[in-house]
């Protein structure tokens, strides 16, 4: 998986009806905090949108280049 773009969260990168669309933290569903980063990630299957939240953006490898995880 491969971070293509990582912007504040903004409910127009995300599919209407959707929860990242909502404002939830998709990344490690499930989860209570709100989003804070909008991500494009690809990967095998192509490139996907999903909402993360502050923490799980700092913790990630894919989402935060140079975290050891």
């Amino acid at each position: 998986m491969e971070l293509r773009e990582k912007y504040p969260w903004a409910a127009a990168h995300h599919r209407v009806g959707t929860a990242s669309a909502r404002g939830e933290c998709t990344w490690g569903a499930p989860c209570s905090h709100p989003a804070a980063w909008s991500v494009r990630v690809s990967d095998t299957g192509g490139d996907s949108w999903w909402a993360a939240c502050q923490d799980h953006a700092a913790a990630s490898t894919v989402l935060s280049p140079g975290t050891t995880g």
